[in-house]
């Protein structure tokens, strides 16, 4: 976030902190209070409350601008080779590692998440197995598949494959009728 959305974002807060003051103050019957001192505004005091006014509506227009304008950016890692530099996405990467780890025997479901950072890659899988697999042997089997593919295809070393097994699946029998 920019610096002049920052402020934007703090001035419309405190703008809607005042107004829910007076709204509460509305709700427990204090409002007399403010609305006094309101119909004895000098003509100096009128001018600040437009001016007041005015800057509201810009920051509600601006805080509104920014809320539809916002998107996620999709993360990328950047891969320097001889030719320059290569840009992939965070997502690539993930369907990439979601690829390698379905292709194991006996992994029935998985979902991947990929974090970059300078160091390179951190890949978490977490997967849902067969009964009655060697379930350290397939983690082990995964890890390497995974990091080799994604050597191969991306060209950047994986720092760590943290595998986590969340459900071994029950068996799927056939029914004879």
């Amino acid at each position: 976030m920019k610096v002049w959305e920052r402020l934007v974002s703090l001035l419309a807060g405190i703008i809607l902190a005042v107004i829910g003051i007076v709204f509460f103050l509305v709700a427990i019957r204090q409002a007399s209070i403010i609305l006094s001192h309101l119909s004895n505004l000098t003509t100096k005091e009128q001018l600040w409350a437009a001016g007041v006014a005015l800057v509201s509506l810009v920051l509600a227009f601006f805080a509104i601008k920014m809320a539809l304008r916002m998107r996620r950016e999709e993360k990328t890692i950047i891969n320097q080779t001889q030719f320059g530099e290569i840009r992939i996405a965070v997502s690539a990467v993930e369907s990439l590692a979601l690829r390698a780890s379905k292709r194991i025997k006996g992994v029935k479901d998985a979902h991947v998440g990929v974090r970059a950072d300078l160091t390179g890659l951190d890949i978490f899988i977490e997967i849902t197995v067969n009964p009655d697999l060697n379930i350290p042997q397939t983690t082990e089997e995964i890890r390497a598949k995974v990091d080799e593919y994604i050597f191969e295809t991306v060209g950047i070393r994986v720092n760590s494959v943290k595998v986590l097994v969340t459900k071994v699946s029950g068996e799927n029998r056939t029914r004879v009728e």
